[in-house]
Order: C-alpha cells, then sequence, then structure tokens
C-alpha cells in the first residue's frame, strides 16, 4: 500500500466558492472559459441575495454552506518522483442561482 502525502497551511488559504446554476456558460472566444480572467460580476446584496452579472444577463441567487465542505488540492511532483498534494483552500459555501438569467438592456 502506498501513501500519499497532503500539506495543509491554514497561512496559505485562499477563499473559493463554487458556482451552481441552471444550464451552462457560453462565450464566443475560441478558448471558452479557460484562460479568462473574468467573466462576471458577482454582488452580494444588503438583503443577503447574490446578484452576477454575464455581459447582458443578470441572474438572483443566493449564497448556501456546503454540508461537507470540499478540498482544492494542487499536485506535487518531486524530483525522486514521489507525489504530494498542497491544501490550496476550503470550500464551504456555494453561490446558488436556481433561476435563469435575465436580459438587461
Amino acid at each position: 500500500m502506498s501513501q500519499i502525502e497532503i500539506r495543509y497551511e491554514k497561512a496559505r488559504q485562499r477563499e473559493f466558492c463554487l458556482l451552481e446554476a441552471q444550464g451552462s456558460l457560453e462565450t464566443d472566444g475560441t478558448g471558452g472559459l479557460r484562460g479568462q480572467q473574468k467573466f462576471a460580476e458577482i454582488e452580494r446584496l444588503d438583503n443577503g441575495q447574490i446578484l452576477m452579472r454575464i455581459g447582458v444577463h443578470r441572474a438572483q441567487g443566493s449564497l448556501v454552506k456546503l454540508k461537507k465542505p470540499l478540498a482544492v488540492l494542487k499536485k506535487r511532483v518531486a524530483d525522486d518522483g514521489s507525489i504530494s498534494y498542497d491544501i490550496e483552500a476550503v470550500v464551504k459555501e456555494k453561490f446558488l442561482f436556481k433561476l435563469r438569467p435575465d436580459v438587461v438592456l
């Protein structure tokens, strides 16, 4: 049986959040969403609602805690070929958009 080392440094943690929406996200670019720095603006309103704008589309949603947190891992391969993983972030929440977006002109 082999063992895999998993490292966790709380000081290096970043905040991640899942995005759950109905449908799919598409772009006009040839590379899709991969490599884009920004594809939407997400704003938290005073009433706790979340507002996401993608181009001329606007969707309202909410922030929901996950039942079980998820770890975002980064693989490391040492010079000797051994493999270890660093925990980059722990995801505890998700933005949930249940309804289809509205078109804003």
